[in-house]
């Protein structure tokens, strides 16, 4: 199973940090990582943010996975 870092009951002054923390932890080990957002659309902008400033691949509204961001870290 990807790894997956459910961000909905973090902080959003946290999440920036959180975020960047996770994907240093798992680039290069896996070919996705997931984040967990819910339906919080400034969760999900400050993940997506955080994933392009690391010049990574990023993917929403998949079925089967609302709420979820999946991001490239290969």
């Amino acid at each position: 199973m990807p790894p997956t870092l459910d961000l909905r009951n973090i902080k959003l002054e946290e999440a920036e940090n959180e975020v960047a923390r996770f994907l240093r932890l798992w680039m290069g080990k896996h070919l996705f990582t997931y984040f967990v957002v819910g339906d919080n659309e400034t969760l999900a902008a400050l993940v997506i943010k955080v994933i392009t400033d690391q010049g990574l691949e990023y993917k929403t509204g998949m079925p089967g996975y609302p709420g979820k961001i999946r991001a490239v870290t290969i």
